[in-house]
């Protein structure tokens, strides 16, 4: 009922993000709480949605109190502009951080003095966090606590990539966690962040102000191997597991589906066709090493999720609490010949988890409706009654966690070129591929894609849904493709409310191909 009141607010207030919002709802007003709620936000580091499968206390106690979103996709598969978008509810060409590292990424790009938890200050929340922040924070010295954070408990480059001997900014203050070669079990990284999560909820139990916590756990994301110390074992690029689950998956099956080590990639850009062969035997040993380490990890997060819940609940404060759970981006494992990495908006690395819970809410809910990262700011804004003081590209989803069966046409954008636009020599480069620099968007059915090089693709997911054949040259597909592309262009200029606009119908593919 949350967001039913809030679309009743007038349109002057643009700063209301939902208010600025065009979906076409109308309801009757609420009664609102006296005491707005809690929000936390738990996000994982390169989770697929199908890892949510290892995951049954996340499923149970976040998915069976609330909604989970089926079809949740980030604009920019990469850590920092994910997060960037997330922290603005903006795109990439709105929030200006284009990768991981400076000139044009990092942390230093983003103004963090108009960001989340600063509009959440604003509103009367005492905002806390902990774990990973921003790539790059904490490189060149001490770095300082962010604006907007009343508790701050962050990881600090270059030891975030470790599950040992890393250290957090507290409030200031740095302290480094375990032995990088004895691996205490009592300081692996994400039990120190959960007892720290812990310690924030207790303190701030009862209060007359609501709380945010933004969590961000490392898993499954692998260590360094760069910054991992000397003596610790590589295995395989994959992330240390907590010791109590380090061969809980030791046996399990590499998923293979149909994209994996795909066979004919002519459909494909000529720099996928170029850089990624067919996987050899050694490749599908080592994906399958990752992947079962990539699980293990999640089993602590799971735990530290149970533990969150168990907590709010023993202090009564689960009943006014929304909680949020995703991820920065997704992963490729060996699909499309991609032994590891992600970048590109294929369906491994764009498509997210997301799972909502909240009073009030339905239990065990599934929303079809097509969300993703530029929507988590205005969500948390419109749970909170804040106020941004930038346009948000993105939408609040209560009201689709509200009415999960609710859905509405419209266009998502993918993006990694730079201020809007592309230039040729433009590429990022994950693992062994170099990706051209991109833009492209997506729908409920299709995603089309231009990369810098030339190269287009073009996917009927309803047809297709593991991009296995690209319809970009497919004249049946010419009037989608057409509208695809106009759509394209006018997200790449979006600001605001420009971005919610409602999307036009899509012509489907014509029955057979036109007359020559």
């Amino acid at each position: 009922m949350l967001g039913r009141m809030r679309r009743l607010a007038p349109l002057a207030a643009f700063a209301l993000v939902l208010a600025t919002v065009p979906l076409g709802f109308s309801a009757a007003p609420v009664q609102r709480a006296a005491r707005p709620p809690n929000v936390v936000v738990i996000v994982t580091d390169d989770q697929t949605v199908d890892d949510m499968s290892v995951m049954p206390r996340t499923r149970r106690l976040l998915g069976g109190r609330g909604v989970t979103f089926t079809n949740s996709f980030v604009s920019y598969p990469l850590c920092c502009p994910s997060r960037a978008t997330y922290m603005t509810g903006q795109y990439a060409h709105n929030h200006g951080v284009w990768g991981n590292r400076p000139p044009l990424g990092g942390y230093g790009r983003l103004r963090e003095a108009h960001t989340l938890p600063v509009w959440l200050q604003r509103a009367g929340y005492f905002t806390g966090h902990v774990g990973k922040h921003l790539n790059g924070y904490g490189l060149g010295g001490d770095p300082p606590v962010p604006p907007g954070w009343s508790d701050w408990r962050a990881s600090v480059d270059p030891s975030t990539y470790r599950m040992w001997n890393f250290t957090l900014n507290e409030n200031g203050v740095m302290t480094t966690y375990g032995d990088p070669l004895s691996e205490d079990p009592r300081l692996y990284g994400t039990d120190v962040f959960r007892d720290k999560a812990l310690a924030y909820i207790h303190r701030h139990s009862g209060s007359e102000d609501p709380f945010f916590l933004s969590v961000s756990f490392l898993a499954p994301h692998s260590e360094s191997s760069r910054l991992r110390p000397a003596g610790v074992a590589a295995m395989g690029e994959t992330i240390r597991p907590a010791p109590r689950h380090e061969d809980a998956f030791a046996e399990m099956p590499l998923p293979r589906p149909p994209s994996f080590n795909e066979p004919d990639m002519s459909d494909k850009p000529a720099f996928l066709q170029r850089q990624a062969p067919p996987l050899t035997a050694d490749q599908v040993a080592r994906i399958t090493e990752s992947y079962r380490h990539r699980l293990a990890s999640l089993l602590a997060v799971d735990e530290a999720v149970e533990a969150i819940v168990r907590t709010l609940s023993e202090l009564g404060e689960l009943r006014r609490t929304w909680i949020v759970f995703t991820s920065d981006n997704g992963y490729f494992q060996g699909e499309h010949r991609i032994a590891a990495g992600k970048v590109l908006a294929h369906e491994p690395a764009a498509r997210v988890p997301l799972i909502i819970s909240g009073p009030g809410l339905p239990r065990g809910a599934v929303s079809r409706q097509l969300v993703a990262n530029i929507d988590l700011a205005p969500t948390v804004l419109d749970i909170a009654n804040g106020r941004a003081d930038r346009p948000v590209d993105g939408t609040s989803v209560v009201p689709f966690a509200e009415r999960p069966r609710r859905q509405v046409n419209r266009t998502l954008l993918h993006e990694t070129g730079i201020a809007g636009g592309v230039r040729g020599d433009d590429t990022i480069v994950f693992r062994d591929v170099a990706v051209p620099a991109y833009q492209g968007v997506r729908t409920a059915r299709y995603v089309y894609l231009e990369y810098a090089d030339g190269s287009r693709e073009l996917y009927d997911l309803a047809l297709d849904p593991h991009e296995l054949d690209s319809r970009h040259d497919d004249p049946r597909y010419a009037a989608t493709r057409a509208a695809l592309e106009r759509e394209l262009r006018r997200l790449l200029r979006c600001r605001g409310r420009s971005c919610r606009a409602p999307a036009p119908p899509i012509p489907p593919p014509a029955e057979s191909p036109p007359p020559p």
